[in-house]
């Protein structure tokens, strides 16, 4: 039976649409809270994003001083890993009280195909469970009635005993995990509780994140939500019946509804008529839109379009925005790093979030996962007994990950009792100093020997000196070595004006943290580049949504009906209007939008882009492509613009 939300003493719940206030009237309750007596220490404020996280922190600093910067502003999912940290969260859960890493999912996978389902159907399998995790459908035994018994309940269960083994934490597991240790242990309840807990962007939140909210308040809880950015940014599968669930569950709260929007005339009209299209009962908003907020950004080819968006930023710049006030929405990372270099070209200093995905690398291909293959032989320097890091250590180079001879060792570990470092190290001592040449086996016992020889010879180096000795071990090219080098220094690194630890273990865990929530670490002075996520909790002067064409929003596939079939094409458009939404109502001076007409073709079909038609340039097939459907939804003369394009299109030769 999923948990039902349990009541507070006082609950207050704030709601508004994009731009309408929301944050200040959280960020004014903290300030009454602090001016009615409360020690700083006895809040906790939550925001949806890490980097939502610091930018709120921040504006508390600045509305209450040294009182405000003292109180902790963070996310529900480290408060959660926090306490599964802890000695007490560890005997709980069996774990090791920290995420699996982009790079150690990989193995995960590779174990979990073991099962023998094909490829669709396991993914398909994976995302129902995880929805349920973060739903609570376990309640708070977390028994499996709610799992179909056959094949969906052994899949089910041959997970958790992956994750046992290996110890790791799914990211849709942890806040699920944490409120069953704090209900099954009243005394670390106690003691974790604070007498008034705040969260912005309610409803971004996953149902295990609101409802480890809600245990964390003791006296009060106040929550500021918009029912309609409903959006994936941090938590998987946020839970938008949560506001109604925190309403029924406290009758008596105090609601306050802002409707006046402090977003620019444009972005206030592309909020509510994105608002009007995902709810046919909301009202459409008046606002005109002949301030010239909104700036249309049209171009030849992707070259001209990273053109007229520096343009756009420098004419923002010389009439005074700050560098940090213009954020760069990109439909794709690669025009993340495009215009970062336009920028860059003229001057302008500009910040992208430090992602470490790109570390992962294909592991069946010694090369070519270098950098994953440093930071896992670091992981085991900062702690030889980490069994995530040895799964992944000994399945680099083979084309399962040696996935079969892992399962069997699980399977004998569970009827002895031992993990997976355990079993690692009875096989060595078992094993013939010979091994076991051409087995799976003998893969793993080779690896381990060697990784178990590199760690004892590394010990005690730090910075540097160990990255680059880690390096030398994996045997590169002088280019490959470079490459791994800058980019595990860089996911290692202290961030910017920090004095840190550079021993291995606090290393290792400034790399995980930004593999697992990348955030932007310069922002002064700098424009921001990033995704709609990272936007989430800025409130940008000027906003560009670049890169806005089909193919990038919304992607190729749906507009093939082979893919995207109609009921969930519309589940898509749904899912980008919201996104679009929660966007796009942020900026409070400018809304700009660019796109491009035409691009290479074999770039095009790189970079996955919908083809309208073909045609020759100068002995080159060209692709001509079209502004993102969704283009009328933010520009008044989108309409009148889309019909000139189709007009010059239909003209161009063909090939």
């Amino acid at each position: 039976m999923t948990l039902e939300l349990a009541p507070t003493p006082t609950a207050a719940l704030i709601e508004g649409g994009v731009g309408c206030g929301k944050t200040a009237a959280l960020i004014a309750r903290v300030a009454t809270f602090l001016e009615d007596g409360a020690a700083p220490e006895d809040m906790l404020v939550l925001a949806a994003t890490p980097d939502a996280a610091r930018v709120l922190g921040a504006r508390l600093t600045e509305t209450a001083g040294e009182r405000g910067a003292a109180i902790e502003v963070t996310c529900a999912r480290e408060v959660a890993l926090g306490l599964l940290a802890s000695e007490e969260g560890r005997a709980f859960s069996g774990r090791a009280g920290r995420l699996v890493t982009p790079l150690e999912l990989g193995f995960i996978m590779e174990d979990m195909k073991t099962s023998g389902l094909k490829q669709r159907r396991l993914r398909e399998m994976l995302k129902f469970f995880y929805r349920n995790w973060t739903e609570l459908a376990g309640g708070a035994d977390d028994d499996d009635r709610w799992l179909i018994p056959g094949e969906e309940a052994d899949t089910h269960a041959l997970l958790k005993d992956v994750l046992r083994f290996t110890g790791g934490i799914l990211e849709p597991e942890a806040a699920a995990m944490a409120v069953r240790f704090l209900l099954a242990c009243p005394e670390v309840l106690a003691s974790a509780q604070r007498t008034h807990v705040l969260v912005d962007d309610y409803q971004m939140h996953s149902r295990a994140s609101q409802h480890l909210a809600n245990l964390l308040a003791r006296d009060s809880v106040t929550v500021a939500a918009d029912p309609t950015a409903v959006v994936e940014v941090f938590d998987s599968y946020p839970y938008g019946e949560g506001i109604g669930e925190f309403a029924q569950a406290n009758e008596d709260c105090e609601r306050v509804v802002l409707n006046e929007s402090h977003a620019c005339a444009a972005a206030a009209w592309a909020a509510s008529r994105l608002r009007t299209s995902l709810d046919a009962g909301a009202a459409s908003s008046d606002t005109e839109t002949e301030g010239a907020s909104f700036t249309a950004l049209e171009a030849a080819d992707p070259a001209a379009e990273m053109a007229a968006v520096a343009d756009a930023v420098q004419v923002a710049l010389e009439a005074g925005t700050n560098p940090s006030s213009i954020y760069i929405l990109a439909f794709h990372p690669a025009w993340e790093r495009r215009i970062a270099r336009a920028l860059e070209a003229r001057g302008i200093a500009a910040a992208l979030p430090i992602r470490g995905r790109v570390a992962a690398g294909d592991y069946r291909d010694l090369d070519r996962c270098a950098p994953a293959r440093l930071l896992t032989a670091l992981a085991l320097v900062a702690d030889p007994t980490d069994a995530l890091a040895w799964r992944a250590w000994c399945g680099f180079g083979d084309y399962l990950a040696n996935s079969a001879a892992f399962a069997d060792m699980r399977a004998e570990g569970e009827t002895q009792g031992k993990g997976l470092v355990a079993m690692l190290e009875k096989v060595a001592v078992a094993a013939p100093e010979e091994g076991f040449p051409g087995t799976g086996i003998g893969r793993i016992l080779d690896a381990y020997r060697a990784g178990r020889a590199l760690v004892e010879r590394l010990q005690g180096l730090e910075g540097n000196e160990l990255i680059g000795a880690l390096a030398d071990a994996l045997d590169l090219s002088a280019e490959e070595r470079e490459r791994t080098v800058q980019l595990a220094s860089a996911l290692t690194a202290p961030e910017p004006g920090v004095n840190a630890p550079s021993d291995a273990r606090a290393m290792i865990a400034r790399a995980r943290q930004r593999m697992n929530a990348p955030v932007f670490e310069t922002t002064e002075g700098h424009v921001l580049i990033g995704d709609s996520a990272h936007l989430t909790g800025l409130t940008p002067a000027t906003l560009v949504l670049c890169g806005f064409v089909n193919g990038f929003f919304p992607t190729r596939d749906f507009f093939d009906a082979t893919v995207t079939t109609p009921d969930k094409q519309k589940l898509v458009r749904a899912t980008d209007t919201r996104r679009l939404y929660a966007a796009a109502g942020k900026a409070t001076q400018r809304l700009a939008a660019s796109w491009f007409t035409s691009i290479g073709l074999v770039e095009a079909e790189t970079l996955k882009l919908e083809i309208g038609r073909v045609k020759l340039r100068r002995g080159e097939r060209i692709a001509v492509t079209a502004p993102s459907i969704y283009l009328a939804d933010i520009d008044p003369g989108a309409e009148t613009r889309t019909a000139e394009a189709a007009e010059t299109a239909a003209a161009a030769p063909s090939s």
